[in-house]
């Protein structure tokens, strides 16, 4: 079952009033480690992820993992705390790609001039990079200067490499009441190389950080964006994930488009923001036996209104219930 295939089923389902559950990407934790301290970083209930302790999986238990997920889908997001922290990343990438799975990897890209391979088995290549600037960057990240320029090393290697390897690469900085600038920063160097970009405001737990709600420079921000969206290839988002993270207008999610599993192959459901995983997919045997499982447990879906304005649940959910508009988004996978 493919990204296409699980796409128009759930529109199926959409077409009679039921929830979509088919998987267009699975999200794979692949370890909670990262020697860095971003002021946003945060999973359901606040805490940085390095402050959950989950083993990383064995090289051999992310295989048995991966042959699971692609019975049911072929779109693999990997991520974390930082992947790269992980020296088996090329094997987990290798893996994943001799399945068949179109790759995405979130990372800083500290390093990446040093490891070639990472970007030559992975197809889309998201870099959380919030500022262009050495000095401020590190702040964000609550680490040194000499971590900042190697952030910006990984990015500006990869935006060198990218042709040569097929890679689309993203830049994806989180907006916070402090770093307005420091993502528009992000935004031009973007697109100024050929590059995409993708915005994502800053949440705590599941709602948008309270000083972004009346912030008239993250606005006029926002309102750049649409304006660009309109005019240049690369801003990534439908129109209406754009105008919603504005406002932070109400949306309907439908968070197990994209399911998110631990590094204990445990599936976060109903989704990450409810902080439950209690049933184990290797241990399941499939990912619909675990959802079924998981579904017994917690119940069906809660239905969400004013919250998780990010990307990862207001743009996707937005991209399944606007076909028109993801049609449209072709042209924005693609920069020059």
């Amino acid at each position: 079952m493919g990204f296409a295939a699980n796409y128009l089923r759930n529109l199926a389902s959409l077409a009679v009033g039921r929830e979509p559950m088919r998987p267009l990407f699975f999200s794979l934790y692949v370890t909670h480690r990262c020697a860095l301290h971003c002021s946003y970083c945060a999973e359901g209930d606040g805490r940085p992820f390095k402050q959950d302790p989950v083993d990383d999986p064995s090289l051999d238990q992310v295989k048995r993992l991966l042959r699971i997920l692609r019975r049911s889908g072929d779109t693999l997001d990997l991520t974390g705390g930082e992947p790269m922290i992980r020296d088996d990343l090329e094997e987990i990438l290798l893996a994943a790609k001799s399945l068949g799975f179109q790759t995405v990897l979130n990372t800083k890209a500290m390093g990446l001039d040093k490891r070639p391979e990472v970007l030559r088995l992975t197809d889309v290549m998201v870099i959380g990079v919030d500022s262009m600037q050495h000095e401020h960057l590190s702040k964000v990240m609550g680490s040194s200067i000499e971590a900042a320029r190697a952030v910006i090393r990984g990015v500006e290697y990869a935006a060198s490499q990218r042709h040569a390897t097929r890679t689309q690469v993203t830049l994806s900085p989180v907006v916070t009441p402090d770093n307005v600038q420091g993502a528009r920063e992000v935004l031009h160097w973007a697109l100024d190389h050929g590059l995409s970009f993708e915005l994502s405001p800053q949440t705590i737990g599941p709602h948008v950080h309270p000083g972004l709600r009346d912030n008239a420079g993250y606005r006029a921000l926002v309102d750049e964006l649409i304006e660009l969206k309109r005019s240049r290839r690369g801003v990534m988002g439908v129109p209406d994930y754009l105008k919603g993270i504005r406002g932070f207008a109400d949306y309907r999610c439908h968070p197990m488009l994209l399911p998110k599993i631990r590094p204990d192959a445990r599936l976060y459901y109903p989704c990450l923001e409810r902080m439950h995983a209690d049933v184990s997919i290797l241990e399941a045997g499939s990912y619909e036996r675990a959802l079924e499982q998981a579904r017994a447990l917690r119940g069906d879906l809660p239905v969400c209104r004013d919250c998780c304005h990010c990307f990862c649940h207001m743009a996707i959910s937005l991209f399944q219930r606007q076909p028109w508009r993801a049609l449209q988004e072709g042209r924005h996978w693609k920069p020059t």
